[in-house]
């Protein structure tokens, strides 16, 4: 099952005022941006270490995927 994201806030939007829908646009859109950085420079840790499921989060908010400079290095360990 995999969650769409865009039909889900979609859905809720209109339910939301403009101000606040507006300022949560603008912190999901920094949170991705620093997620993507963050995942850009960040090595994937030891498996088994405790910053391992951090690692991976960072790297699926940050949407660090297939075209990514390191996308290999999220799938190691899966």
């Amino acid at each position: 099952m995999t969650l769409d994201w865009q039909s889900l806030y979609a859905s809720i939007l209109p339910f939301i005022p403009a101000e606040i829908s507006a300022d949560m646009t603008m912190v999901g859109t920094f949170l991705v941006s620093l997620c993507a950085v963050i995942a850009r420079f960040w090595p994937r840790p030891a498996t088994g270490s405790r910053w391992l499921i951090v690692y991976r989060l960072v790297n699926c908010i940050g949407m660090n995927g297939r075209h990514a400079a390191n996308a290999d290095d999220s799938r190691r360990g899966s």
